[in-house]
């Protein structure tokens, strides 16, 4: 059994993107709610104790549905109030000039938060392949030789091949050749990608970024497909939070009269690739799932999740 805790914003916080405070309450109560830690500074050492610690962010979409900085700007200062140093927090993705467009300042010094792209001088690729299953890689040296553990930080939406972007998906963003990965609606490729050694081992926590949700027409922005959710999906099993997120992106797409994402030719199948090579868990019946709401006064009560 995984557990996957969904936080999301009380009802008048409807059709509006959230602050830092804001995504900070939703980060704390859902931290502590998956850890069972009272207070997110322990919540957060239980995932990632030491070390250097890795943020990956999708920032293909610029800044029109790129992971918000002031959700990558909270979550940084959350591994600050627990211990880390802020030199010691690296935001990345593949290519600089995606960081840049998505808001992002870059920063490769010795002091303040770290803005990387794989591009960066003096940082590229692994000198060597990984491979699992169909799936055969260089992986970016963030990973492999920079960070200790890495937080994966991705947005939930609708994929034009895979059907589903979100955490597995996400990382596509860490390998030298996804051009190779999009046959089959990505199966099993973005399953064997997240299953890469670095990928697999450094990964400790998906934070999917719920608060607008693209149901059709992505990976690019389509403002006409835009839902508010209003929440953030946070698992240490990266199988079971895009499982979640598949919901959701169903969910919209009924309501607003589309059809499944199966019915299109874009079902996604990779889910229960990853789940039948150990990565975790993609059965509904197998997750454990706590969705609180969290007010502006911090309280939390019990919520659906759809």
């Amino acid at each position: 059994m995984s557990t996957v805790v969904v936080v999301k914003l009380p009802v008048e916080n409807q059709g509006r993107n959230p602050g830092k405070e804001e995504y900070n309450r939703l980060l704390v109560s859902g931290l502590t709610l998956l850890s069972g830690a009272n207070a997110s500074a322990d919540a957060i050492k239980r995932f990632v104790p030491s070390g250097v610690i890795g943020i990956k962010t999708n920032c293909l979409a610029r800044k029109f549905n790129s992971t918000p900085v002031t959700l990558t700007e909270a979550l940084a200062a959350l591994l600050v109030e627990a211990g880390f140093e802020e030199n010691d927090v690296v935001i990345w993705d593949r290519t600089s000039a995606e960081l840049e467009k998505a808001g992002y300042r870059l920063n490769a010094s010795s002091f303040g938060l770290k803005y990387l792209g794989t591009d960066t001088s003096g940082i590229g690729y692994s000198s060597q392949f990984y491979t699992s299953g169909i799936v055969n890689s260089l992986v970016t040296r963030i990973l492999t030789e920079i960070v200790t553990w890495n937080i994966n930080l991705p947005i939930l939406k609708d994929h034009s091949i895979a059907g589903l972007s979100a955490g597995l998906k996400n990382m596509y963003g860490a390998i030298n050749n996804p051009n190779k990965c999009h046959g089959n609606n990505c199966d099993p490729y973005a399953a064997h990608v997240s299953n890469l050694e670095p990928i697999k081992k450094k990964n400790r926590l998906t934070i999917i970024d719920a608060i607008r949700v693209q149901y059709n027409a992505g990976p690019g922005f389509d403002s006409r497909y835009l839902a508010y959710y209003n929440g953030l999906i946070i698992s240490d099993d990266p199988v079971a939070a895009d499982s979640v997120g598949l919901r959701i992106v169903e969910h919209f797409r009924q309501i607003n009269k589309l059809p499944s994402l199966e019915s299109v030719g874009r079902p996604v199948r990779y889910l229960k690739s990853a789940e039948n090579i150990g990565l975790g868990v993609a059965d509904p019946q197998k997750i454990s799932l706590n969705v609180a709401i969290v007010g502006s006064d911090g309280n939390v009560r019990k919520g659906a999740l759809l």
